[in-house]
């Protein structure tokens, strides 16, 4: 009887996030020990106290992008007072620094995710993971709350906005699903990770090759690797039919996450 590998495919592949909503956006231009700067800004009708300012760029020495400072008091329509990680406790830097692009968002937002239209109850589950494709962060659903919201564990992980697919490790999550029992041969590739899958059909050889979603950079063993231990624990199933779901596996790539990409089968 068959035995399955559960392979994590993108959920909502493709989506823009709708939300949280962005209270307000920009890039600073002065430098001011423990204040975010900006004129032109109009911080005194959209900023309150305690929504929280994101670092939102890459490459600032220190401070990555989506880390974050409180505000503690609305100074001026150009200036706020912050405290948090995402500025020097002392001197400037960060959202203190001149040139920083960052975004607000109010407290009561910042672990929402949203996407008009979707059907996360149906699809989604607590312990999935969002793949933030613009930040290269993921992170996990901590609550379903309706169709087109999602409660995640780090504040600021989905705003409008943002390029994002979900995959889930859960054995009824909707996974590519690969069968092992009749396979003759499993086998990575050294040059870019590609896994393929070969059987046996009469006097015909046929394979199914999956490319990995997220190119490696070195670690091109690790995705197959894991692929064969879970599919030797389903070979160890006393089930005569069973499926084991791959983990969440590690990518050296861009994202830090795997998953499968294009499956061919030939």
């Amino acid at each position: 009887m068959p035995k399955y590998v559960g392979v994590q495919v993108p959920i909502f592949s493709g989506s823009t996030a709708t939300g949280a909503a962005i209270a307000d956006s920009g890039t600073t231009d002065a430098a001011v020990a423990g204040k975010l700067t900006q004129s032109g800004q109009n911080f005194l009708t959209t900023v309150s106290v305690g929504d929280y300012v994101f670092v939102n760029a890459s490459g600032i020495s220190g401070f990555p992008i989506r880390s974050f400072a409180k505000v503690s008091a609305v100074d001026s329509d150009t200036a706020l007072s912050l405290s948090g990680a995402a500025l020097p406790a002392t001197g400037t830097g960060g959202l203190s620094a001149s040139g920083t692009a960052y975004i607000i968002v109010a407290a009561a937002n910042v672990f929402k995710g949203e996407l008009s239209g979707a059907k996360f109850l149906s699809a989604l589950r607590a312990g999935d993971m969002v793949v933030n494709t613009t930040t290269k962060i993921n992170t996990k659903i901590s609550k379903v709350v309706s169709d087109t919201e999602l409660e995640l564990e780090r504040a600021g992980m989905l705003v409008n906005g943002d390029d994002f697919f979900v995959l889930s490790d859960r054995e009824d999550g909707p996974n590519g699903l690969v069968r092992v029992d009749n396979a003759t041969l499993i086998r990575g590739n050294a040059s870019n990770g590609q896994l393929t899958i070969h059987y046996k059909r009469g006097a015909t050889n046929q394979k199914l090759a999956i490319d990995l979603g997220d190119a490696p950079s070195s670690a091109y063993d690790v995705f197959s690797t894991a692929f064969k231990e879970a599919a030797e624990e389903v070979m160890q199933s006393r089930w005569s039919y069973s499926k084991v779901v791959m983990p969440y596996t590690e990518s050296d790539g861009t994202q830090g996450i795997q998953w499968g990409g294009a499956f061919t089968f030939s």
